[in-house]
């Protein structure tokens, strides 16, 4: 995986100009999702799982954390260590595409997450117990200083009872699924760009009354743009093609995002 802006790679620190429907300057301050349910693509469209490793640092239960901010200048409340790539095994075969979801299973989303070995153990990736985790995390602030997030979860989860009283459902799951049919596993990145999520985005103003940026209610119109981009349904528009990923040649964007720290 890579994080670019616009197809520059991400960086903290750094600070990109035309962002959204203003056209707007933003600092990123946050960069990270979770991946699971990763799967590989025949020939003939059948799906393979990927048995993805356990090293309980970024992976573990098949779940996957791609980190992408560094731990300094605006991101000092991140790590210094990144993480760009999911690992695992899949059976001997000719594979030719990807898919996988963005966020964490409901069956592991609303557990203690005091129990939870890393990357499921990260505070500042979790909400509360009825919410569960915050699937990706983007926190920004644009030219005038003021912050714009992403904070992609599931809402509306019941029941909403006691501090502790795991939800049997939410009426949002919020998990992406991205597809894509021609994938080279030996060639291919899969990229993540922020001027892409946020293209229709308006990140110079909060909506009245809502939360900063998106946090993922269906209440809050600063969410429509970006789920339209990752392809969720928003205020009972269905969810259509996501626009925020797409796959490069890994030799054509050599340099475009940092290799794995460890």
């Amino acid at each position: 995986f890579q994080a670019t802006v616009a197809g520059r790679p991400f960086a903290c620190g750094e600070t990109y100009a035309d962002i959204g429907t203003t056209k707007d300057r933003i600092t990123v301050s946050d960069f990270r999702f979770y991946v699971h349910d990763v799967r590989l693509l025949d020939d003939g469209g059948r799906e393979v799982p990927v048995q993805l490793e356990t090293d309980s640092l970024w992976q573990s239960n098949g779940v996957a954390l791609l980190d992408f901010e560094n731990g300094a200048g605006p991101c000092s409340n991140g790590n210094a260590e990144r993480r760009d790539v999911v690992l695992g095994t899949a059976p001997a075969g000719r594979y030719t595409g990807v898919r996988f979801a963005i966020g964490v299973p409901f069956a592991l989303n609303h557990r203690d997450l005091t129990q939870q070995p890393s990357p499921l153990s990260l505070s500042r990736m979790f909400w509360a117990w009825n919410s569960g985790y915050k699937f990706m995390r983007i926190d920004m602030k644009n030219a005038a200083g003021q912050g714009w997030v992403l904070h992609l979860g599931s809402t509306e989860c019941q029941p909403t009872g006691a501090p502790t009283a795991v939800p049997t459902q939410c009426a949002w799951g919020n998990r992406p699924e991205i597809t894509f049919a021609a994938f080279d596993v030996a060639h291919d990145v899969v990229r993540f760009d922020l001027a892409a999520l946020l293209r229709d985005a308006n990140v110079s103003v909060n909506k009245p009354k809502t939360a900063m940026g998106c946090m993922s209610g269906q209440g809050d119109g600063d969410c429509a743009a970006v789920f339209a981009a990752l392809g969720l349904p928003f205020r009972g528009v269905k969810g259509g093609t996501q626009s925020a990923f797409s796959v490069v040649n890994a030799a054509a964007s050599a340099g475009a995002s940092p290799a794995p720290a460890r």
